[in-house]
């Protein structure tokens, strides 16, 4: 009962240790969606704000996305859920594996109903999503 406990405590830890590298501001540096690379120039006006579990995702002023996260560091690779709350895929749920350190994250979306990715590759074909962040300077 011990190590139960133990591994749930450490759980929670790393999950507030990576939410906490989450938060601020993020700029997106790379886009590859199902095998095609976005050029850089189309990316500079797609921003992501995150505050404790929620997220928005803007272009520009104008919001694409909102919703909340879920993260399990312990998994290997790490996992990261999405629940969309709005924006045009409201009401999804978002399977992906993320990388974080304190200046950028990387996360690897899997395709509407098809299993989480367990690589960090998009593939033509995989209808996966690959995204490089950086975080914005305070």
């Amino acid at each position: 009962m011990a190590s139960v406990l133990v591994a749930a405590a450490f759980s929670d830890g790393a999950i507030a240790e990576d939410r906490e590298k989450f938060q601020g501001n993020w700029s997106l540096i790379s886009l590859e969606r199902d095998g095609k690379k976005t050029p850089p120039e189309e990316l500079t006006a797609i921003k992501l704000t995150i505050r404790a579990n929620n997220f928005v995702l803007r272009r520009d002023s104008a919001v694409l996305s909102e919703g909340t996260f879920t993260l399990d560091p312990t998994r290997k690779p790490k996992e990261i859920d999405e629940t969309i709350t709005a924006g045009p895929n409201r009401g999804k749920l978002s399977q992906a594996i993320y990388e974080i350190d304190e200046k950028h994250h990387t996360i690897c979306f899997a395709a509407a109903g098809r299993e989480r990715p367990t690589e960090f590759s998009s593939k033509p074909g995989s209808g996966r999503i690959l995204q490089v962040w950086r975080r914005e300077k305070e």
